[in-house]
């Protein structure tokens, strides 16, 4: 049974999970994976107290840190919807991520993943006859939520029977994308469709120890003991008292009980206002007009993966606008600005940063700005005129004028901070470019059928819209819906380089745009069925660590927005599958399968890259040992280790 999605990366974890919005706005594509990690890094200034005397690692003289308060800006906005299983942006999630903690597996900075030493006291695997491999784990006693009540076997276990179960992700309409870890689970088809009330592959054994057996479907996995990687949840915030976990032999379940009406209103509240927490902070509030979540210091919080607590007492992340971004940091408004990347703001950045104060960050993007196209109606179901539209657009100036000369273009789903760009660059060279061509692009057209004028007759080039006779005789004008996000420097300039840009009203295309909110326009986007009023969205998108997108191009799945037809789309799926089951460390492998799926992607253009830019990150001098590359290591972490003068 296939869900309504409302949420993505991820993305992502996040992943993934779960976008990373053209211009200023960011949804939660960003992460194409959303397993809950923590990931690597130096330890400092490890239990700090308020006032205490340190020494900067910047400079040889002593400061003190007061860490009573960072304001994080962010130009992605939020939306309140701080549970990344609905309508979560990229910005909720990274807020998310600092409430949540105490996975069993993370991830470090050299993107390999790690048992949690902190968490677990033991982990087995087993190999079982028929290709699945069970992982037991055994938790370790005194892990608190942030109201002080123990962390036991039974929150894991909760994850997957929650978040797999057809109450929440049917009834509930949360994202089956949006975490992905118990889809990994044998038996989560079945339970997940409300066929089985029990969930073969999980078991609850003792108060401390579970066991999650992992389908043969997704073995070998590349990526390895990521696949159970989980966070516990706080039971009682989703679900009443009286709704219990029981664990038969044919796997674990929920009492008779939890039913969509009876958990609704539970979940719907704590969904918004998760108040027990189990990372290094706790959820406060968040303020409507102001777009800003208020955190707090979990103070029963265990560490990371290596015992790292928060060292500031409050983080207030707020979404701030394009136009007053700089501003609100020269002014002391926002201490930290995440992940700048238009180049005019970049620029004006650094001039904050020479007349002295401020000091910066920057990093490769993971990921791209892009047009995205829905590729099962409308025009874009077809390959050709995707393609038309990629001849149709200078990318090259584009990408120069949107990133003022801090970025490049891609010409596949890749970041330049990927190591497999850098393995096969040559092979990556050779990718269509898709260089500005309008006699290409008229070209494809009229290969793909679309000869005709409204009334039958040729089209005459430069003489009105194309139309397409399909195979039911009627007759399909070449006009393609936009939906495009306010206050938005991309959708700007992709109105002059695109929409007016007279070779492709020569050419016979018509692109109507219609400006919404972020909000609204991630409502549209996940809406993957052929009753959706818009075929084309720019925004952008960040992948994670793993970099598993097999999700996004499932055939008929809910988290294949491009929703591909086949038989392109379950070609491009299998390739995707076959990267991921590539044995572990086996990165030559690894590396030959991705840019096969790269390449195929290529031919399809699903979406169309505009730039994969360097993020650069702005903040006060007052902020020190603040780190992150926004991929293995993002403000999640770096959040724990940073202190304020």
């Amino acid at each position: 049974m296939k869900k309504k999605l409302l949420s993505l990366f991820l993305v992502g974890v996040l992943s993934i999970s779960m976008l990373a919005g053209c211009g200023k706005n960011e949804g939660n594509a960003d992460d194409s994976n959303n397993m809950e990690q923590s990931d690597n890094n130096e330890n400092k200034n490890e239990g700090e107290e308020e006032g205490e005397e340190n020494q900067d690692s910047g400079d040889d003289q002593e400061v003190t840190y007061s860490n009573k308060q960072v304001i994080i800006g962010d130009g992605t906005e939020t939306s309140g919807d701080i549970t990344p299983m609905w309508t979560n942006s990229a910005s909720d999630f990274y807020t998310y991520k600092m409430i949540t903690g105490l996975e069993t597996v993370y991830v470090d900075q050299e993107g390999k993943w790690n048992v949690n030493e902190t968490v677990v006291d033991s982990i087995e695997d087993k190999d079982n006859e028929d290709g699945s491999k069970t992982y037991t784990i055994k938790i370790k006693d005194g892990l608190k939520f942030s109201n002080g009540e123990a962390v036991t076997a039974k929150n894991y276990v909760f994850y997957y029977l929650f978040w797999g179960s057809n109450e929440v992700l049917s009834d509930l309409e949360a994202s089956e994308a949006a975490s992905m870890v118990p889809r990994y689970a044998k038996g989560y088809a079945a339970y997940s469709a409300g066929e089985s009330d029990t969930f073969e592959g999980v078991h609850l054994i003792d108060d401390m120890t579970f066991s999650v057996t992992i389908d043969s479907e997704f073995l070998p996995y590349y990526y390895g003991k990521a696949l159970v990687s989980v966070t516990p949840e706080y039971i009682q915030g989703w679900v009443p008292e009286d709704v219990t976990i029981e664990e038969t032999e044919n796997g674990a379940k929920f009492s008779d009980n939890f039913t969509a009406e009876y958990i609704g209103d539970k979940v719907n509240e704590f969904r918004y206002h998760p108040t027990v927490c189990s990372g290094p902070y706790m959820f406060t509030s968040y303020d409507t007009n102001a777009y800003a979540y208020t955190l707090t210091k979990n103070p029963e919080f265990a560490g990371n993966f290596e015992g790292q607590k928060a060292n500031i007492e409050t983080v207030i992340y707020k979404y701030v606008a394009q136009d007053t971004m700089m501003d609100q940091l020269k002014t002391g408004a926002i201490d930290i600005l995440l992940m700048t990347a238009d180049g005019k703001d970049i620029e004006a950045g650094l001039d904050l940063v020479d007349e002295g104060g401020f000091d910066y960050i920057n990093y490769p993007r993971a990921g791209y700005g892009m047009i995205t196209f829905k590729c099962n109606q409308g025009p874009t179901q077809f390959k050709e005129v995707r393609q038309a539209i990629a001849y149709l657009l200078d990318r090259n100036a584009f990408a120069q004028t949107f990133t003022g000369g801090h970025g490049t273009v891609v010409n596949g789903p890749y970041g330049l901070s990927q190591w497999m760009v850098n393995e096969h660059a040559d092979e990556i060279d050779a990718l269509n470019a898709y260089t500005y061509s309008p006699e290409k692009a008229v070209q494809l057209l009229e290969e793909g059928g679309w000869v005709y004028s409204e009334d039958g007759s040729d089209f005459v080039p430069g003489n009105g819209i194309r139309y397409k006779k399909l195979e039911d005789g009627t007759m399909m004008p070449l006009i393609i819906s936009w939906c495009s996000s306010e206050n938005n420097s991309v959708s700007d300039l992709l109105v002059t380089s695109l929409q007016q840009n007279p070779d492709l009203a020569k050419a016979g295309i018509q692109i109507d745009q219609k400006v919404v909110t972020f909000t609204e326009l991630n409502q549209n986007y996940y809406d993957g069925s052929t009753e959706n009023p818009y075929q084309m969205f720019n925004l952008a998108t960040g992948f994670g660590n793993p970099y598993n997108v097999a999700y996004m191009f499932e055939p008929g799945a809910d988290s294949n927005v491009n929703c591909l037809l086949d038989p392109e789309g379950t070609e491009l799926y299998n390739l995707v599958i076959a990267m991921n089951q590539t044995k572990e460390d086996d990165d030559e492998a690894y590396g030959k399968n991705w840019l096969k799926f790269i390449q195929k992607w290529n031919e399809l253009v699903p979406e169309i890259p505009l730039y994969s830019n360097d993020y650069h990150d702005f903040f006060s001098n007052k902020v020190h040992d603040f780190e992150q590359d926004g991929y293995n290591w993002d403000v999640s972490s770096a959040i724990l280790y940073t202190n304020i003068e």
